[in-house]
């Protein structure tokens, strides 16, 4: 009989960014693998896929569709498996297998908890499908400690994994030549005499790209010299170009939206800043940390795993004053970026050839059941 597997994300690109090399593993034992995102793909290892949206907005009539919708979606094709990652996806594809008479076997990867102990009432509501959810889920898998906490605390899961992350492709990240960097430099207007301040993501309130224009404001006032050059979409970058227009800082400032060859503008600049609010283990950080770029990040769980502060980054607090000193302290005092610079590397745990063998312990089913009891 055939074996099937629905694996549910909130973008198709979730998907295609961090999934490929766990559906070729599904697809080399002979699974059917089908997925439900929002957006489409003509992957060739992907069976079927079922394009549906899902809302930021916990309380949006959207989501409700949504769950109906994966809900017939798993009656009709008997899955295995249901393989969840992400908050509005993981929620909706396990609140659907709920009410399912058969139900499958239930794998989520929290990619990062949306909720933490004292926060407010959104972060509660995230913390309460967590709690409703966790009859079901069958294998939880978390990738920091804070979350880890989390987990075990609230009994998230019926058994709780802790990963070093999806895994880093280190192939993706080649060195490239002090030429070519120049090259690439000059190609977005940043001069060989120039600091290039790197923020990579998706804009959003929760990245917090307005901090750290905030912060590069100030920043400017003290060293003339430095470009900061954005890289990534989202539903928050009008705002933050309006602000760089309000603060005159368009010629400082480079909005290069969605980049396929990210390895390229790591390897030429020389800090990565991150004023995110929270994250799971962020790839930004990984990525840059392979590629022997000094980060400036925010003190939140993920980064607390990554960066130890003072030594291979610096950890700031979230508002813009905190992140303006410490981009200012590791750009006035040489020493101190040279030092940290020296002790920037990724630890080979977080590179997909060690992470991923662990993952798939975890959702290879047969295994897992094995391995459990």
């Amino acid at each position: 009989m055939e074996k099937r597997i629905l694996i549910c994300a909130s973008r198709v690109s979730h998907i295609l960014n961090f999934h490929l090399p766990y559906i070729e593993y599904f697809k080399n034992k002979n699974y059917r693998v089908d997925i439900a995102v929002e957006g489409t793909t003509d992957n060739s290892m992907i069976d079927n896929c079922y394009d549906m949206k899902f809302t930021k907005n916990p309380f949006s009539p959207d989501n409700l569709k949504t769950i109906g919708l994966l809900k017939k979606i798993m009656s009709e094709n008997n899955y295995d498996i249901i393989y969840s990652n992400s908050t509005l996806a993981g929620a909706a594809s396990r609140i659907a297998v709920k009410s399912l008479k058969n139900k499958p076997y239930i794998i989520h990867i929290s990619h990062g908890y949306m909720f933490g102990d004292g926060d407010g009432i959104k972060s509660k509501l995230y913390l309460l499908a967590e709690k409703l959810t966790g009859n079901v889920t069958d294998s939880l898998v978390v990738m920091n400690k804070d979350d880890l906490e989390l987990a075990e605390k609230y009994n998230l899961g019926k058994n709780i994994y802790y990963i070093n992350g999806m895994g880093l492709v280190s192939e993706n990240f080649p060195e490239i030549s002090n030429s070519e960097k120049s090259a690439i430099r000059q190609s977005i207007g940043v001069s060989d005499d120039m600091k290039m301040l790197l923020c990579v993501g998706e804009f959003s309130k929760r990245k917090n790209q307005t901090a750290v224009i905030e912060a590069f404001d100030m920043l400017l006032k003290k060293h003339k010299d430095i470009m900061l050059v954005f890289a990534g979409e989202g539903d928050m970058l009008e705002v933050c170009r309006q602000l760089s227009h309000k603060y005159e800082l368009d010629t400082n400032i480079r909005f290069l939206g969605q980049v396929e060859d990210i390895c390229k503008l790591y390897r030429c600049s020389d800090i990565l800043v991150t004023a995110s609010k929270m994250e799971g283990l962020p790839f930004n950080v990984m990525e840059a940390l392979y590629c022997a770029l000094p980060v400036v990040a925010t003190d939140i769980k993920g980064h607390r795993d990554l960066i130890s502060h003072g030594k291979n980054g610096l950890l700031t607090h979230i508002d813009y004053m905190d992140i303006y000193s410490k981009l200012d302290e590791i750009l006035s005092d040489t020493k101190l970026y040279s030092y940290i610079k020296k002790n920037t590397f990724l630890d080979e745990k977080y590179l997909i050839k060690n992470a991923e063998p662990e993952l798939l312990k975890i959702l290879d089913k047969e295994y897992t059941e094995e391995f459990v009891t």
